[in-house]
């Protein structure tokens, strides 16, 4: 792990990029809709996104989060999470932008969501 929290991962194999994990709302838009996911991991070349229950097929997508956008496709998708590798690489400053997002905006684990979400249906506070 670097001190500016992202994990480096080796030049051998398919990814060669630093990626950082995180754990922050986004949503992945394809020809099939739009699915609210987690961005679990970023670098400059891809992401992973996920999401329980969700499948969605291998092809074209625009990956959203915070203020950023891009083009990208989904090479793979098992057991709730989905890689995706950038039409166009990144530039560094998003994944720092990210980096210092997710220290501020940092998403609970699906069980602390689920009984935030029970709590709040008790008390009234949502619908399902």
């Amino acid at each position: 792990m670097s001190k500016l929290g992202i994990q480096l991962i080796s030049g051998t194999g398919k990814r060669g990029q630093a990626r950082l994990r995180v754990r922050l709302p986004a949503k992945l838009i394809t020809l099939s809709g739009e699915f609210r996911v987690v961005l679990c991991d970023l670098s400059t070349g891809g992401a992973r996104v996920g999401k329980q229950g969700l499948t969605i097929q291998v092809g074209q997508a625009v990956l959203q989060w915070d203020r950023f956008e891009a083009f990208c496709t989904i090479e793979w998708n098992r057991r709730g999470l989905i890689g995706v590798q950038f039409d166009e690489p990144i530039p560094k400053a998003w994944v720092i932008a990210t980096r210092d997002l997710d220290s501020v905006a940092h998403l609970p684990n699906d069980n602390e969501l689920d009984r935030r979400a029970a709590r709040d249906w008790v008390h009234g506070q949502i619908r399902i």
